[in-house]
């Protein structure tokens, strides 16, 4: 039985694509670059930037059972997708979930109104009643933010736009390793038909107007 870690349940495309295929990083492996933040007033800080932004971790499940980090989407981008890229561990599931904002207030293991959104993680994830499922190379995104998944959280509408995210990753089971791929994706631009539909509106009010006065001038 996985260790429980919370009192609450747990629970254009082709640009797009390119982008993230030609711009992909490490920007933090804490093999090689020390230990992530293990405080949640002072999260480990980054900048994303357009594509893939990995981060490789390493929790113990008992000194060190908790990474924090502040993830800042600059603006005109947008926070697409968090892929569990990888997950090493014996324990078949983690954690993790986040707080809109450079900082996490409030008690991260009390309470599920306390996040945005979270999900439990690994090969054998259980999420709300769902049985579990292996999820790795899946999307998280998506799960945190669906109340099934996450009851009790704040919500969220993916994508995340511009600004900061506290993310907690979390294991209280195990030695864990993992690697989150965090997708940044630029915010489309209006398409072709939506800015011709507002043109035309524009054009059809500017003419009732206009023969609205000519009718009261008669």
């Amino acid at each position: 039985m996985p260790a429980a870690r919370f009192t609450f349940p747990a629970a254009s495309l082709s640009f797009a694509l390119l982008t993230l295929h030609c711009s992909a990083a490490v920007f933090w492996d804490e093999s090689g670059s020390g230990d992530l933040s293990n405080n949640q007033s002072a999260p480990s800080p980054f900048t994303l930037s357009s594509g893939v932004n990995s981060v490789v971790g390493t929790v113990n499940g008992t000194t060190d059972s908790q990474d924090w980090i502040a993830l800042t989407v600059p603006g005109g981008f947008q926070l697409s997708s968090i892929v569990l890229q990888t997950y090493s561990s014996a324990d078949s599931q983690g954690f993790t979930g986040f707080q809109n904002g450079a900082s996490f207030v409030g008690n991260p293991e009390a309470s599920a109104s306390a996040y945005a959104g979270f999900t439990h993680f690994g090969t054998g994830a259980q999420n709300g009643a769902l049985p579990p499922v292996n999820l790795l190379h899946a999307d998280l995104l998506p799960i945190m933010a669906d109340p099934a998944n996450a009851p009790g959280a704040q919500g969220f509408t993916p994508p995340l736009g511009a600004g900061t995210y506290t993310f907690l990753i979390q294991q209280l089971g195990a030695n864990t390793s993992y690697q989150f791929d965090y997708g940044v994706t630029p915010v489309p631009e209006p398409t072709t038909e939506a800015l011709l539909a507002g043109i035309v509106c524009a054009g059809f009010f500017l003419k009732r107007r206009f023969f609205g006065k000519q009718a009261l001038v008669r």
